[in-house]
């Protein structure tokens, strides 16, 4: 598939395969927030891509495992050995919060079946505004062995930011990149908006190798650039989008 059976954008329907692996390596500019400075970081991040399954490794002993068909994503903290499961899907991830709080108190009983609305029309009202624009520029040139195509990309992730970003692509390797971009960044998958900014990323032909991007969040601007390292087939190792045996639930990720 990274030599060039799957296209970019098309749902992984292919028969079944080696999956396959991309390591990124994310540099982030030190920045200060909130009155806290935070150093410059970089990470390697590694990527493996399944038929509408995804998961995600940290250097910080952190994993994500992103289940399209269950609509569930799966936080890991190796560390700890625990993990937080999080639906995709906006009703049930509303539905759980309340009845998590509500107990056997009548009242909150009562209060869980009138919170979910009033939550999810609150998290339209702030998660609405989310959008993204994509511009080829048709310039072109060669990163590594990949011929690429410079992009301009414009995000707005609502509460999550805004992201201005120079993007070089190639189409030398065809993945399932919207799988890619959904994974990446599936703790805003269930919001409103996300699907049409991952329509509008598939604008964006093969797979981005190399970008630069300022970052705008909580009225602070920090530049990061995501460098893609490796991207080949590979056979996952087994209950590579399981959550570990023996991790205990938590309901928060990181408790």
């Amino acid at each position: 598939r990274c030599a060039g059976e799957l296209h970019a954008g098309l749902p992984a329907t292919v028969q079944a395969r080696a999956d396959i692996y991309m390591k990124q390596k994310v540099h982030t500019d030190a920045l200060k927030v909130m009155g806290q400075n935070q150093p410059a970081k970089d990470e390697i991040m590694v990527f493996w891509l399944g038929e509408n399954k995804a998961r995600t490794d940290q250097e910080a002993g952190t994993s994500s495992l992103f289940l399209g068909e269950k609509k569930i994503l799966y936080m890991i903290d190796h560390n700890k050995k625990t993990y937080a499961e999080m639906p995709l899907d906006l009703n049930k991830m509303f539905d759980e919060s309340a009845g998590a709080a509500a107990g056997d108190d009548p009242e909150m009983a009562e209060a869980k079946k009138k919170m979910p609305a009033f939550m999810k029309n609150l998290m339209k009202g702030a998660m609405g505004s989310m959008s993204a624009k994509v511009t080829e520029t048709g310039e072109t040139k060669k990163i590594g062995s990949w011929n690429c195509r410079k992009y301009l990309i414009e995000m707005d992730m609502g509460m999550a930011g805004k992201t201005n970003a120079e993007a070089w692509a190639t189409e030398d390797l065809k993945i399932d990149y919207s799988l890619y971009f959904t994974s990446a960044n599936a703790m805003l998958a269930s919001q409103p908006g996300f699907d049409k900014i991952v329509k509008e990323m598939q604008k964006v032909k093969g797979v981005i190798v190399y970008s630069t991007a300022k970052i705008s969040v909580m009225g602070s601007d920090v530049t990061s650039t995501t460098e893609l390292l490796e991207c080949s087939d590979k056979s996952a190792p087994a209950g590579n989008y399981d959550v570990p045996a023996g991790y205990k639930k938590v309901k928060s990720f990181g408790k």
